[in-house]
C-alpha cells in the first residue's frame, strides 16, 4: 500500500520518466493524467523490477508517468529514454521525448540498469560537440524523495557512466548545460 501511495505521489508531484518498456497511447487514463500528458511526454504501463537490499524483488507497474518536461528528464530503473534538445546559450532547452533517433546531432539517451551485484548504472549519451554537465537527483528504492547526487561531465560525443552501490528507483536529469573548453571537468552536485 505504501508503495502504491508513493507511486501516485510521484506521478502527481515529480517529473518521472520511462521509455524502454513503456507503451505509448494518444490518451492517458484519468483526467489529471490526461491534462498532464498534454503538456509533457508520457509513458504508460512502466514496469519497474529491482532486486532490493534484503534480496527480495520490488516489482511494480506504474500506469502513467510523465517522461520529459521542460525542466528535465527522469529515468526509472530498467528503463531507457531518448530525448531531443535544442541549445540556447549554453543550456539545453525544448526537451522533447522521441521514440527513435531521427536527429542524432541533438538526441540524447539515458538508461538506468541494475547490475548482477544489485548496484545501479546510469549511462547518458551526449551527442553535442561540447562536454555536458547535468545536475542529478536520485531516489534510492527505500527513500521517498529525490536526493542530490554528484555527477561527472559527459564528454562531447561520448557516453558518461554514473554508479551507485544500491538499488535506485529513479534518476532525475536537470539543468543540462554545455561547458566551454576551459570549464573544470570535476564531478560535483
Amino acid at each position: 500500500m505504501r508503495r502504491s501511495i508513493w507511486a501516485l505521489f510521484l506521478l502527481l508531484n515529480f517529473c518521472l520518466s520511462s521509455l524502454c518498456v513503456a507503451e505509448y497511447r494518444d490518451v492517458s487514463p484519468g483526467e489529471a493524467a490526461h491534462d498532464m500528458c498534454k503538456k509533457v511526454g508520457c509513458a504508460f504501463d512502466v514496469h519497474v523490477i529491482l532486486k532490493q537490499k534484503d534480496g527480495s524483488t520490488y516489482d511494480k507497474i506504474l500506469p502513467v508517468v510523465p517522461v520529459v518536461q521542460p525542466s528535465g528528464v527522469s529515468v526509472y530503473a530498467g528503463q531507457s529514454v531518448l530525448f531531443e534538445a535544442d541549445i540556447q546559450g549554453d543550456q539545453l532547452v525544448n526537451l522533447k521525448l522521441v521514440k527513435t533517433i531521427e536527429h542524432p546531432e541533438k538526441t540524447l539517451s539515458a538508461s538506468l540498469q541494475q547490475k548482477p551485484d544489485n548496484s545501479m548504472m546510469l549511462t547518458v549519451h551526449n551527442p553535442f560537440k561540447k562536454n555536458l554537465k547535468i545536475a542529478m537527483g536520485m531516489m534510492p528504492l527505500d527513500h521517498p524523495s529525490l536526493l542530490k547526487t554528484t555527477s561527472c561531465p559527459v564528454l562531447a560525443g561520448k557516453f558518461g557512466i554514473e554508479l551507485w552501490p544500491y538499488p535506485i528507483f529513479q534518476v532525475w536529469l536537470g539543468n543540462m548545460r554545455l561547458l566551454n573548453d576551459s570549464a573544470e571537468m570535476a564531478c560535483s552536485e
